[in-house]
């Protein structure tokens, strides 16, 4: 077995998860591609249930896009 040494500093958190994180209730984030819409969506689903927040998201689908906005 070989073991190695690894840099901590070379892994950064998601920035999707930091972006999550800073969110206030009212702000909302705007996705013009259905992938990367539906991709947040299940992440703040995730980040809800691994943190254990009291949080509410609600996704909905405007014009032009998706919209993912914090409730709570």
């Amino acid at each position: 077995m070989l073991v190695e040494r690894f840099d901590l500093a070379r892994l950064q958190p998601d920035s999707r998860v930091a972006v999550l994180n800073t969110l206030q209730i009212g702000d909302s984030l705007f996705f013009a591609e259905h992938k990367e819409a539906h991709s947040m969506r299940a992440l703040s689903y995730y980040f809800l249930r691994t943190r254990n927040l009291g949080w509410r998201f609600t996704f909905r689908k405007i014009d032009k896009g998706w919209r993912l906005i914090r409730i709570k």
